[in-house]
């Protein structure tokens, strides 16, 4: 491998922070005001320097390796994309495992698998990997070589600094996630049960049409059946203030649970407005409507449908 450890911990950072840089720059003019996007709080987004890192472990070799630039771009191109797409699959599938949410749904694309990765987005990557390798990679190394030049610790003093803050950041933004994650459970739950309240209304009101009937076969007794309706019918109606109460006290609780959320639960809330429980998707809705943070995007997106 051309390059030292320090040296590949370096080039995660740097791609890391163009990973965000990006992101933030799209989601931010996508939404018509700064969004920090990204998992981390700080700059980064690791799974842009852990995807550039496999490939220019695994393709720098084929650019070296390879004089002819109409053979080496196509490789680079397709193995690129399908690094990175596996990366992306495989850090989709471990946050919806320890979150218990999907932080990013590509199931409204086409050719998607599994909603967590799909061809454009892969062809996106392919594209990145290409600049990366053949435009992007020489000028970090130059700088990477100017930091050896001023001193020699330096690269290795500043790749620990900076994990070491990675480290603090993965702790504190892992902490928020699991909040988020337990929250959006309890939402889940919540409006299950406003559901079931609300269900239960018709089979109420539903008493008084079989009492209707009942009451049509016995017409000998038709006045004292009526007197029966007149105090059957209050029974229905209890019943059905009881259930609207019920669930109206449910939502009162669903809304004060939304809006006891911190800060920093606001901002990843915000950066990912795809996150959603699986097969679920009201509660996180409901809950970005609550805090007035919904994605004008993504609300594009679902008045077209």
């Amino acid at each position: 491998m051309p390059y030292s450890l320090t040296d590949m911990a370096l080039y995660f950072f740097m791609y890391s922070f163009c990973g965000w840089l990006m992101e933030t720059a799209l989601c931010s003019f996508q939404e018509k005001r700064f969004v920090n996007r990204g998992f981390l709080n700080g700059p980064f987004c690791p799974i842009y320097g852990c995807g550039i890192v496999l490939i220019l472990i695994f393709l720098l070799p084929v650019r070296d390796g390879i004089d002819k630039l109409w053979v080496a771009v196509p490789v680079i191109f397709a193995a690129g994309a399908f690094l990175a797409s596996v990366v992306e699959y495989f850090t989709s599938w471990l946050m919806e495992k320890l979150f218990h949410a999907r932080w990013w749904d590509y199931s409204h694309f086409r050719f998607n698998l599994n909603g967590r990765i799909c061809l454009l987005i892969s062809l996106a990557w392919g594209g990145l990997a290409t600049a990366f390798v053949y435009l992007i990679q020489p000028w970090f190394e130059a700088l990477v070589g100017l930091l050896y030049g001023w001193n020699q610790q330096l690269p290795a003093i500043l790749a620990a600094a900076m994990t070491a803050v990675l480290a603090v950041d993965c702790a504190l933004s892992f902490r928020i996630a699991r909040a988020i994650g337990n929250k959006l459970e309890q939402l889940d739950k919540l409006s299950a049960l406003i559901k079931e309240q609300l269900d239960r209304l018709p089979s109420a009101e539903d008493v008084v049409l079989r009492l209707e009937s009942t009451l049509d076969r016995y017409e000998e007794k038709r006045r004292e059946s009526r007197e029966t309706k007149g105090e059957e019918e209050s029974l229905p109606d209890k019943a059905a203030a009881v259930l609207r109460t019920k669930a109206e006290e449910l939502r009162e609780m669903r809304d004060r649970l939304m809006l006891e959320t911190k800060g920093l639960q606001k901002r990843m809330l915000r950066a990912f407005p795809g996150m959603r429980r699986p097969g679920i998707a009201c509660a996180a809705d409901d809950w970005r409507d609550k805090l007035h943070i919904r994605s004008k995007t993504r609300g594009r997106k679902e008045d077209q449908r």
